[in-house]
């Protein structure tokens, strides 16, 4: 399948650009898309859209 997601929990803010690292060092050059949403009472969920990497690019 050339497209995943991946949906952590809910996170509060303070851990979103950790979470946000983490997916990008998890999925690397394959991410095609990073969503994040805010839920409730400072908390957020972190949505990472994976793909094939693009032929040539590197």
């Amino acid at each position: 399948m050339s497209r995943g997601e991946c949906r952590p929990d809910r996170v509060p803010l303070y851990l979103v650009p950790r979470v946000t690292a983490d997916e990008i060092n998890r999925h690397g050059r394959a991410i095609r898309e990073i969503h994040i949403v805010r839920t409730r009472c400072h908390f957020y969920t972190v949505t990472t859209v994976t793909g094939k990497g693009a032929a040539g690019h590197d």
